[in-house]
């Protein structure tokens, strides 16, 4: 049998992608998720039945992995679209399944760090598993506000790890929040470009140069998840395997080198670490990334653990402490610039008491 080789100069047609939507409370992901093509939901954080009239497709109430872990493209058959509601609830529900496993537990009954890594890996195996079966995937997430210096930042609400692979895998991202209209009426808006505000991903060219896609009434627009997804794939199937490799390479070292401008702990730095892959073809700049932040954080990289350690604390004295010293020189008639040994001898005896 012929085997069907694509060039590289030639359109590499996909059938299914993976869309990841992400909001704040309360503006309706799980009534988008409906929207999508013959969509099953499977509702991991219990919250279908808050979309009312608005639910149209299918639910999977999921009590535990096996509720879905054990699903066969038989019963999946119905259905193009599977809506994974919420992904961190889902990763959490496959953490469960696994901490029931004695031989996964530690004495402390929480789970073991090879059974963590596990975890991770039948999450990306199932959902490889729905892609091959040619079902477009959705991911929904709920929002984290993150603070970076005197910026906000809004991102997946998911341990860092975890949401740098998310990131990898997905074909679209996109951050749904509210604006003021120049009418100042309130409307939702999904934002696929990313920002210093927020992570997005659009491989898909979804809302033109701006990346925003302004939702609308959902009961008059049934099909609004399912269209949006179409036309990422439409554009998609245009590009070269080349082109795709290349957007894909650029988007993940943005992502990666804006993940490292909001580390803000060694654990970030240990995160970002752990994602780096070296055949990245831009493995050698997101190092550099991740380095020049640890120097602005001042960690230090550990050999022996093999991980960074925060800069050791400043312990500073308190007000109650300054306000003393402050007396002391006031008392004394010292000028600082002009006695700083007598102003030091009498800073240590200061010290010298609390100390006792």
């Amino acid at each position: 049998m012929a085997i069907q080789i694509i060039t590289a100069d030639q359109a590499l047609t996909v059938n299914a992608i993976i869309t990841y939507i992400y909001a704040d409370p309360g503006l309706g992901k799980t009534s988008m998720g409906f929207t999508g093509d013959k969509a099953i939901s499977f509702d991991f954080d219990k919250g279908s039945h808050r979309t009312g009239e608005l639910r149209r497709g299918a639910v999977v109430p999921v009590q535990k992995w096996t509720d879905i872990g054990n699903l066969t493209e038989q019963d999946l058959a119905p259905y193009n679209t599977i809506v994974l509601d919420t992904v961190g609830a889902m990763l959490e529900c496959i953490k469960s399944y696994l901490l029931s496993i004695p031989n996964n537990r530690q004495k402390d009954n929480t789970l073991k760090l090879k059974a963590q890594g596990a975890a991770n890996v039948m999450f990306k195996n199932y959902v490889h598993m729905l892609i091959s079966m040619g079902k477009d995937v959705v991911f929904l997430a709920h929002a984290s506000e993150d603070q970076n210096g005197d910026q906000v930042i809004y991102r997946p609400d998911l341990g860092g790890k975890n949401r740098n692979e998310l990131y990898r895998i997905a074909d679209v991202m996109g951050y749904l929040t509210t604006v003021r209209t120049q009418e100042g009426k309130t409307a939702r808006v999904i934002n696929f470009n990313p920002s210093d505000t927020h992570h997005a991903k659009n491989a898909g060219a979804l809302g033109g140069e701006t990346g925003e896609v302004w939702v609308p009434d959902l009961k008059e627009n049934p099909t609004f998840l399912a269209n949006l997804i179409s036309q990422a794939k439409d554009h998609i199937n245009t590009l070269t395997p080349v082109q795709l490799a290349a957007n894909k390479a650029i988007e993940e070292f943005n992502n990666f080198a804006q993940s490292c401008e909001e580390a803000v702990y060694a654990n970030d730095l240990n995160q970002l670490t752990e994602s780096l892959d070296k055949d990245h073809i831009y493995y050698h700049n997101m190092r550099q990334s991740m380095l020049k932040r640890a120097k602005e954080l001042g960690c230090v990289f550990d050999k022996e653990r093999n991980a960074w350690s925060n800069p050791p604390e400043f312990n500073a004295i308190s007000d109650a402490q300054r306000d003393e010293l402050q007396d002391i020189i006031s008392i004394n008639g010292l000028e600082v610039k002009e006695d700083r040994e007598h102003l030091m001898k009498n800073s240590f005896q200061l010290t010298d008491i609390y100390q006792k």
